[in-house]
């Protein structure tokens, strides 16, 4: 495959992700609104829902796709997306088609992104109680609906044969807390094919029958959510201690050799990106970083415009001081930053959420906090 298709991915010829309640998408950025409801863990065979042959069929004339379009717009900003990643030579490791077998000419699920529950034991802030049973207290109290969350009829992982995975993204809730679901479907697998890339919130550590079944696959990526340093990724990812998760992080260098970071950045940490940025070289530990696509009030446009120059003057030094690595993510921040955003929004949530949990994050970020003070009236409530 010399040369990258123009809307075509191969994800929907050997993907699928499962989500905690069951709902099946094409892959992880897919637009959720678009997928069909009946294509979840119930169907008898979602990986050939006609939905899924429908998207295929689009993907072999190389078709626009409404539900691709967060990858097309990764790509208008800075010329690559998970689609194109995944699309280059590399993507075979992740049991994706070859460049001589090319986009389509094989049909086999050898990939699956597993959520097994929602069952967690962080509410961070820019969650939902779709993906954390800790967050039903919260919901409650919004007078949202607590979700189903926990699969008990799941015909992929029940009912399909599984020995020719070759990729499996293991995330939840906090798939830690569901190591016996993780281990039953590891067992059907045949493990020395296996890469897995596990999602964590580093708060517990694989037992020792879980770290066997681990040891034994072909490769092991370990992706630790991080989003800030100390105290104020304490007040993101809320019920996780940093002490803790230092301390995990050290356990899985210990034993793993690819440890990925990965932070979303979003208004509350928008200007703290230096500190996690050190704390990932002081460790010697790559860095992923993205700009939270959801919910929308927490978006790093919805701060005030009176404060964007600051910003942009901060992301614009930060860009001058670090690696070619960060470049595109501070890239997306600066754009971020000419995008309109609704202030009042972030006013209205983050008051609303302050109030729930008794807490605040003045004392997290205090920079951010002594800009935007002055600018929070009576009005935007």
């Amino acid at each position: 495959m010399n040369k990258i298709p123009k809307y075509a991915c191969v994800m929907p010829f050997h993907h699928m992700a499962m989500r905690p309640d069951g709902q099946i998408f094409p892959c992880c950025v897919y637009r959720q609104e678009e997928v069909p409801e009946d294509l979840n863990v119930s169907h008898p065979d979602p990986f050939n829902h006609e939905y899924m042959s429908w998207l295929r069929q689009k993907m072999l004339k190389d078709e626009y796709v409404h539900g691709c379009r967060k990858c097309y717009e990764d790509e208008k900003h800075s010329a690559r997306s998970m689609r194109t990643d995944l699309i280059s030579p590399w993507g075979g490791d992740f049991g994706l088609p070859s460049e001589e077998e090319g986009l389509g000419r094989v049909k086999k699920l050898t990939n699956i992104d597993l959520a097994l529950s929602n069952v967690c034991n962080n509410k961070c802030r820019m969650c939902m109680p779709q993906l954390s049973t800790h967050w039903y207290s919260d919901a409650k109290k919004l007078g949202m609906e607590i979700p189903r969350g926990v699969i008990t009829d799941n015909t992929i992982v029940d009912s399909y044969d599984l020995s020719d995975l070759r990729f499996i993204k293991v995330l939840g809730g906090e798939p830690m807390m569901e190591q016996a679901k993780l281990k039953k479907v590891l067992k059907k697998c045949t493990l020395e094919n296996i890469t897995i890339l596990l999602v964590t919130n580093v708060s517990i550590t694989p037992d020792d029958e879980l770290l066997d079944l681990l040891k034994q696959c072909k490769n092991v990526n370990i992706d630790l959510s991080i989003d800030s340093y100390g105290t104020l990724n304490e007040f993101l990812r809320k019920d996780s201690n940093w002490e803790n998760v230092y301390k995990n992080v050290q356990w899985y260098k210990q034993h793993f050799n690819n440890i990925n970071v990965h932070s979303a950045i979003s208004a509350y940490n928008v200007n703290k990106l230096h500190e996690i940025i050190d704390f990932c070289k002081e460790n010697e530990l790559y860095h992923e970083v993205v700009v939270v696509d959801g919910p929308q009030w927490m978006q790093p446009r919805n701060l005030p415009n009176e404060i964007k120059p600051w910003l942009l003057d901060y992301l614009n030094d930060l860009e001058n001081k670090t690696t070619v690595m960060y470049k595109k993510i501070i890239n997306l921040l600066k754009n971020e930053m000419n995008v309109d955003g609704d202030f009042g929004l972030f006013v209205r949530n983050d008051s609303q959420f302050n109030k729930i949990r008794n807490e605040h994050w003045m004392d997290k970020n205090p920079e951010l906090w002594d800009k935007i003070e002055p600018l929070i009236t009576p009005e935007l409530f």
